[in-house]
């Protein structure tokens, strides 16, 4: 079996980073990020961080142009990957398990790899990964069929030996589309809305994936 792990919100207590900038701008201006439903709030977290900051300067903070924009994000995002941000409870010492254990991993994020990479080198993680499949490497994002079926052809196994850990409706949802089996996770109180529709959706659910049981994957 392989494993394919979304980034914040499940290796990294990290939502707060990209949640806090986004909800300041949306209420700035009048709007509330939280406040959207379901599905459009998918669409936006599905895109990557120049997609993002695209969607804000044309149609939230549009006295703002894209350069004031990402400048805003980017001074934030970047200092939290490379200096603050900290892995959930318990996910180093699964991860670790995992990679002694034999298990081929892979990282599954909306985030760029740039700033992965920031994160994944200081907690001493980077080769614990045989690929990331992010935006800036694939062009492609998470609420797109290619963007996984990219993820099934770079582990060379048929979708169903993939496992996907994820917080994120929208990825669960685009992910079994292609087949491949998914674990639902909590990130309260980030996906606290969307928990009863991942229950639904997902083919099994945790808390964390401190909670992943290792001789139920092997079985």
């Amino acid at each position: 079996m392989k494993l394919l792990f979304d980034c914040d919100g499940t290796i990294l207590d990290s939502m707060h980073i990209w949640s806090e900038p986004i909800n300041g701008i949306f209420e700035k201006y009048g709007f509330s990020f939280e406040g959207l439903d379901k599905e459009e709030k998918g669409k936006i977290e599905a895109l990557p961080m120049g997609g993002m900051i695209d969607y804000i300067a044309e149609n939230i903070a549009t006295d703002m142009s894209r350069a004031e924009v990402s400048k805003y994000f980017e001074d934030v995002i970047e200092d939290g990957y490379k200096n603050h941000l900290m892995p959930k409870e318990g996910a180093l010492e699964i991860l670790t398990k995992l990679k002694e254990s034999g298990y081929e991993m892979a990282i599954a994020s909306s985030t760029d790899s740039i700033y992965l990479k920031l994160a994944f080198e200081r907690l001493g993680i980077s080769d614990y990964f045989s690929f990331l499949n992010t935006p800036d490497l694939t062009d492609l994002n998470k609420a797109e069929d290619a963007y996984w079926q990219h993820a099934i052809d770079k582990f060379a196994v048929p979708a169903e030996e993939i496992i996907l850990f994820d917080d994120a409706l929208y990825a669960i949802n685009a992910a079994k589309k292609l087949g491949i089996k998914t674990c639902g996770l909590k990130d309260f109180p980030y996906n606290k809305r969307e928990w009863e529709y991942i229950i639904e959706s997902a083919d099994q659910v945790l808390d964390t994936i401190a909670d992943i049981d290792i001789e139920e994957l092997e079985g």
